[in-house]
């Protein structure tokens, strides 16, 4: 819209953001990911914020930060042929906003 300034993508950067992201795998892929995981690190610009294991089996949950995209292309680079991601934007309430503040 002339005359409206948005910031565009790049003068967002700076801005950490969080996200949950869901993955979860077929029974079958079990072996492959625990293999994976032992040498594989999270990129560098992703902090991780908690994660936990499904008890019920073949699912992981976490709740990561990152500034930008890339994180998270990064992030599920490594897995997108054994596991299926579900990734949205939220944002902390109550203790864990307190809890999150630097």
């Amino acid at each position: 819209m002339p005359g409206t300034s948005h910031p565009q993508p790049q003068e967002r950067r700076g801005v950490a953001m969080y996200f949950m992201m869901i993955c979860s795998w077929e029974p079958k892929n079990e072996k492959e990911i625990r293999t994976r995981k032992v040498s594989w690190e999270w990129p560098e610009d992703v902090k991780v914020i908690c994660e936990y294991y499904d008890l019920q089996g073949c699912r992981t949950i976490y709740v990561i930060q990152t500034e930008d995209a890339k994180g998270l292309i990064a992030a599920r680079a490594a897995w997108i042929d054994v596991m299926k991601f579900e990734i949205f934007p939220v944002y902390p309430l109550g203790i864990t906003k307190k809890q999150l503040k630097p």
